[in-house]
């Protein structure tokens, strides 16, 4: 992307930072006429200062594929999929963001944008999409459990006593009672790969990894992998846990009113 030291000059003191969007001026806006000028434009405005000039680019003809579908993803379709198309949020910076959606859902596919040589991979924002399965929140097969450990004696563990605890483990009961009361990753990974580590007790490592450890990078990842490992039949089936009683998850199944549409999958 070739900009000259003028245009980029243009666009910082006209559209970057400390500028409200009320003083945001369309023609100005209006003078720029290239695909390059658009991207720069979009690739590096704060979305606190709000969207008004992104729906700007959204709606003009000269803005590149790549523009486009990046401005998609920074705009986490994710977190709009339960509302529908056709609808109007409340919270007025939510549904200027949600507009920006609509207009890119409607122009990408029917060939608005323009093909230039800016390229854009959007794999990067939407690989760590998680989808949980309807059938990880379901009670699971085997004896029935109980926790017997007080939390107050487990919140003076160390780290070695974690891992002493979890290792020396002689009953799924015993690991069922110590995975109840992690929150910490390392702690899940290690309940995971105990030799007596259930499908039971991963369900419910599962659900702690998702509650109290949503802040780590990998979380996801591990998430992933219980699935996974459970759909492969990795675990038997000994003690009963059903997460739909389990007070320490906080889960509510949000309902899909729209999918993002294969070709914003795509890279241009």
């Amino acid at each position: 992307m070739n900009l000259t030291s003028e245009q980029q000059n243009f666009i910082n003191d006209n559209f970057h930072e400390g500028i409200l969007q009320d003083e945001l001026d369309k023609l100005k806006f209006n003078q720029l006429n290239t695909a390059e000028e658009l991207h720069y434009l979009a690739t590096y405005h704060n979305w606190d200062n709000g969207v008004k000039v992104l729906q700007w680019i959204a709606e003009s003809p000269i803005c590149s594929e790549a523009t486009a579908l990046e401005l998609f993803w920074l705009a986490q379709p994710q977190d709009f999929q339960q509302y529908k198309l056709d609808q109007t949020l409340k919270d007025v910076s939510q549904n200027e963001v949600f507009t920006l959606l609509k207009t890119l859902l409607k122009n990408y596919p029917n060939g608005f944008y323009q093909k230039t040589d800016i390229q854009f991979d959007p794999t990067s924002l939407y690989e760590d999409e998680f989808i949980i399965p309807d059938w990880i929140f379901q009670k699971t097969n085997g004896e029935e459990t109980y926790i017997y450990y007080e939390e107050d004696d487990v919140e003076m563990w160390f780290d070695r006593e974690w891992e002493k605890n979890i290792r020396g483990a002689e009953s799924a009961i015993e690991l069922f009672n110590i995975a109840y009361f992690i929150d910490e990753p390392e702690y899940a990974a290690q309940i995971l790969l105990h030799r007596l580590c259930d499908k039971g007790i991963a369900v419910m490592v599962f659900w702690r990894l998702y509650t109290e450890c949503s802040v780590y990078h990998h979380t996801n990842t591990m998430l992933q992998g219980i699935i996974n490992n459970i759909v492969n039949n990795k675990y038997p089936e000994v003690l009963s846990y059903n997460p739909q009683t389990d007070k320490k998850v906080d889960y509510k199944k949000k309902k899909i009113a729209w999918e993002v549409p294969g070709i914003f999958k795509r890279n241009v």
